[in-house]
């Protein structure tokens, strides 16, 4: 497995995007003010839950082509293209029905909103674009499948700039500060997005395939496959994105944007497990079907590199998290946001780390332990939250957030553990590994260090870890010489 070079394309997919929304979120947050900004980075966040929103048929469609790729049985492609594809457009429309049937109702929640009927209609808006957002998730399964990750991220890179481009163009050149413009412009790279996924989706399968044919025998098995993935895919981002929405309505739309910055930053970082994820998942269903020396070998080295990808990042923003925020918004937001910054940002790497037995789990066809996992954090989130927001405003909320995070980082490894005694040592390694350094990194940021200090722990953390990275990548160049 090639699995430096293809998470390199992904990083690139998913990490300039960042760049230039760490250019574009303060013009964003002045121009619309920070009401209006909160509200856009709650049409954001409604743009990426129901991007997965097909009922887990997505991921289960990457893991069936896998192993029907591995097997080299074609004339099961089209079939099993077809019926998923048909099954995703009519789950969209779906969603598409449902989020404009309760955008009143939600709209009405959310305190101090400046224009009711202006949001209103951004999230009309952003119905229409659900079928295609749904049936895209479909697609890219398709390339992830046939390991397309170049394809991928030649039109994830330009779509994920225009996510912030297209409101930032909005706001100075066309119109002014008005959400629904906006959403009106981030559905048309939505549909944009879906064609040129289909296209090359289209384009990459084999020859030999069968037609691309509806089969209602299929309908079963693949609801089955991805019925549990459905749960976790609803009830998983649902937790985290939930705390923005309550945060909205409880407090205001201001106290949201104060809120939501740091954490909008703090979850592009999960650009690093997001790219390892759509690399190993069909990877890990074929090699856990033959359990062997490799496959531990496996899973520990892909832990490994997320770990080492992931901490310097992260010891950056804990030793820095004040003079990021002021930087980068205003003393304002520092003074609000940079402790919420740096509490997330330890919850953040051990939840990056975790990605690794989530996508074990789900690629093994144990999706309904995952689903489990999700169904009995839920409630207890919900409670950590209303005593959280309630009590100690949004910094409670983010200490909620984290330890919705933590515990789920636990159950996670704990039922990795819980398959195989050969499992179980590098499921307990992995898991208090990510916890100490996740509180590592949190500690430092009340320590007072002189910079000179701060520079010489982050140059001290990059060279550990770069080594780190260094030697999986001499492990995969001699494994494929």
């Amino acid at each position: 497995m090639k699995l430096l070079r293809h998470t390199a394309f992904n990083l690139i997919g998913l990490g300039a995007p960042l760049l230039v929304g760490v250019g574009t979120i303060p013009v964003l947050i002045h121009e619309l003010g920070p009401s209006r900004f909160g509200l856009l980075t709650l049409i954001w966040a409604v743009v990426s839950y129901f991007g997965l929103f097909d009922l887990g048929l997505g991921r289960a469609l990457t893991q069936q082509l896998a192993v029907v790729f591995a097997n080299e049985e074609h004339k099961k492609v089209g079939p099993l293209v077809g019926t998923a594809t048909v099954l995703m457009a009519m789950l969209g429309v779906v969603a598409g029905i449902l989020v404009a049937a309760f955008a009143s109702w939600g709209v009405g929640l959310i305190q101090d909103v400046p224009d009711q009927l202006e949001a209103i209609n951004a999230v009309y808006a952003m119905a229409l674009a659900m079928p295609f957002i749904v049936l895209t998730s479909g697609f890219r399964g398709i390339l992830e499948a046939r390991h397309a990750f170049g394809i991928v991220n030649l039109i994830r890179l330009p779509m994920g700039l225009f996510t912030f481009l297209g409101p930032l163009v909005v706001v100075l050149y066309g119109g002014g500060p008005r959400l629904d413009y906006i959403a009106w412009v981030l559905v048309a790279g939505r549909v944009i997005a879906c064609i040129a996924h289909s296209y090359w989706a289209w384009g990459i399968l084999p020859k030999e395939r069968s037609a691309i044919v509806f089969q209602i025998d299929l309908v079963r098995p693949l609801c089955i496959s991805g019925g549990w993935m459905t749960v976790s895919n609803i009830v998983g981002p649902l937790m985290g994105y939930l705390d923005r929405f309550v945060v909205g309505a409880f407090a205001s739309a201001e106290a949201l944007a104060y809120y939501a910055t740091p954490q909008e930053l703090i979850s592009k970082l999960s650009i690093v497990p997001s790219a390892l994820m759509g690399v190993l998942f069909p990877q890990f269903a074929k090699i856990s079907m033959n359990f062997s020396k490799v496959t531990i070998e496996t899973l520990e080295r892909a832990a490994s590199l997320i770990t080492a990808l992931c901490m310097p990042a992260f010891v950056l923003i804990a030793l820095f998290s004040n003079e990021i925020m002021t930087t980068w918004i205003d003393l304002q937001f520092a003074q609000s946001g940079a402790k919420i910054l740096t509490l997330m940002a330890s919850g953040m790497l051990i939840n990056s780390i975790s990605f690794i037995p989530l996508i074990w789990l789900q690629a093994a066809n144990n999706s309904k332990k995952v689903a489990l996992i999700h169904l009995i954090e839920l409630p207890l989130f919900c409670l950590f939250l209303w005593i959280g927001l309630g009590n100690f405003g949004i910094m409670g909320a983010a200490v909620a957030w984290v330890i919705r995070i933590v515990l789920d980082s636990c159950l996670l490894w704990l039922t990795l553990a819980s398959l195989d005694s050969r499992l179980a040592m590098v499921a307990k390694k992995y898991m208090f590994q990510s916890i100490f350094f996740g509180s590592l990194i949190y500690m430092t940021s009340y320590m007072n260090f002189p910079i000179a200090w701060k520079l010489v722990i982050l140059l001290f953390t990059v060279a550990c870890f770069g080594l780190r990275i260094i030697k999986i990548f001499k492990f995969e160049r001699q494994a494929h010489l």
